[in-house]
């Protein structure tokens, strides 16, 4: 009786079900789907007979009643149909995911998490039978919610430790499905951000993370104590420890600061007097932002602010991002349309790909809109180790 039970359930089972807006008879066929579902006539018969005696379904048959042509039973009759099938009204288990939801949500009140979560809502009353997230695992809601809620920044394992008693379960599991949220709700997000990038702008680092740079810069830690860059012509590295604690002084002499998107390139560049030169690996994480921001404090009013990036989508939104996070003044370095073309002209470039195109079709470009063009008229994006300082 149960091979029958269940395809009756599943012939109901729609988003008017699940939303509680079907109602009336059902009347589904017997054809060869139902027949194969209940294991050929001969069983559907033996099964519809017992049914039948509990007053559930009516059936419609010829030959004598040696055939079943159409069975018909109410929508109410379902519940108690689950339940001698030994399953979970699908009814039941939209509610059940509905509070789940609502739990999960109010749990992330007041983060930018709140319009996911009535996305997910107005997906779950509409009926839809939900697959992504999974509603029955709690711990992808944990690991969402307590993304968007750090305020001490944490390295990934002790994350996945702290969250879900595993420290490698969330790289393994979840890493990847909580990044589609935050990328898409976000309003630290950026298009163009790697998974790490999202995490590390979250406050999960997922590497040691820290601040290279060139140039005469003065800092001071947590205590107090005041630390000269200048004597290291070769570049100055703090850690994620000390980039925590510091903040920038003074700096003394400096009249441009360059922030250079190639390692390669920022390795190249030698110690000036009147230059401070930043390594900028692609999206600064926040306490990035906060250490290089503070340098508009001490900056004179002519300081000059320069990006030397890719000349791609990713250096163009890379730029954009440090010109709206760090500095509104500022400039592209050799991105210009001419260095495009001569960079084409030394058969430099990679071929554009189609979704990238696309994607950058649709960016507003700035100040950089000029080679924006050039690269969608040439079809070809240029990496920054093809123009080696």
């Amino acid at each position: 009786m149960k091979c029958l039970i269940k395809y009756l359930i599943q012939t109901a089972d729609s988003a008017a079900y699940r939303s509680g807006n079907l109602d009336g008879m059902r009347h589904p066929a017997v054809d060869g789907k139902m027949l194969r579902a209940v294991g050929g006539m001969r069983k559907l018969l033996e099964e519809a007979d017992e049914l039948e005696k509990t007053g559930l379904i009516r059936t419609e048959r010829k030959n004598l009643g040696a055939d079943i042509v159409r069975i018909h039973y109410p929508v109410s009759a379902i519940p108690e149909l689950c339940i001698r099938a030994g399953v979970e009204d699908p009814r039941e288990r939209q509610l059940r995911w509905i509070r789940t939801a609502g739990k999960w949500a109010d749990e992330a009140g007041g983060t930018f998490l709140s319009p996911y979560y009535e996305a997910l809502l107005q997906r779950l009353e509409a009926g839809q039978d939900v697959k992504k997230p999974d509603m029955e695992d709690d711990a992808f809601f944990c690991c969402l919610n307590r993304a968007a809620s750090i305020e001490v920044p944490v390295w990934r394992r002790q994350f996945s430790s702290e969250v879900l008693h595993d420290s490698k379960l969330f790289e393994k599991k979840y890493q990847d499905k909580v990044v589609t949220v935050l990328a898409h709700y976000s309003p630290m997000a950026e298009d163009g951000m790697t998974g790490d990038d999202i995490l590390r702008v979250h406050g999960i680092r997922t590497y040691s993370q820290t601040l290279e740079w060139k140039g005469p810069l003065i800092y001071r830690i947590a205590d107090g104590s005041l630390i000269d860059s200048s004597v290291n012509i070769f570049g100055t590295v703090i850690n994620a420890q000390t980039l925590e604690r510091a903040a920038a002084y003074a700096a003394p002499g400096i009249r441009q600061i360059i922030l250079i998107e190639n390692k390669a390139n920022y390795e190249s560049m030698e110690f000036r007097a009147d230059t401070l030169y930043i390594y900028c690996h692609g999206f600064f994480s926040p306490k990035e932002l906060k250490f290089i921001g503070t340098l508009t404090e001490i900056a004179g009013n002519n300081m000059e602010y320069l990006h030397w990036g890719d000349m791609d989508l990713g250096g163009i939104r890379i730029f954009l991002y440090n010109q709206k996070r760090l500095f509104p003044r500022l400039k592209p370095y050799r991105m210009s349309e001419d260095d495009y073309r001569t960079a084409i002209a030394g058969r430099a470039g990679i071929p554009l790909k189609a979704e990238k195109k696309e994607k950058l079709r649709q960016l507003d470009a700035g100040c950089l809109e000029g080679l924006k063009s050039c690269i969608l008229e040439n079809g070809m994006e240029i990496e920054q180790e093809s123009l080696l300082y």
